[in-house]
């Protein structure tokens, strides 16, 4: 996935929190994908709230539906890939076995 300079910063913080600065190059490029997911859901979901507080329920306005399910699909790949991400990444031989709450939410 491409992202822009700053989220690609964001993601690269997150993921040497997640995996700690000195881990090695397999396990910070999962946690990388696992926060690169994260950044992607959140953005997603950022998109399809703003769309719900424009849409005018009385109107109906079909364009807005459409974008709204298609949001929506979006969102649900995205909780998909960061699900497989976060699994991945604590597949990882030394992890805990159990997620942190915060990546499975």
């Amino acid at each position: 996935m491409r992202l822009d300079p700053a989220t690609s910063s964001n993601a690269d913080a997150i993921a040497g929190a997640l995996a700690g600065y000195e881990a090695g190059e397999e396990k910070l490029a999962a946690a990388t994908e696992a926060a690169q997911a994260q950044l992607e859901l959140l953005r997603v979901r950022n998109a399809r709230a703003q769309l719900i507080a424009e849409v005018d329920p009385t109107s109906a306005d079909l364009d807005q539906l459409r974008r709204l399910a298609a949001l929506d699909r979006y969102e649900r790949f995205a909780a998909t890939k960061r699900r497989r991400a976060t699994r991945k990444f604590w597949n990882y031989e030394g992890n805990p076995i159990l997620m942190p709450l915060a990546l499975v939410v």
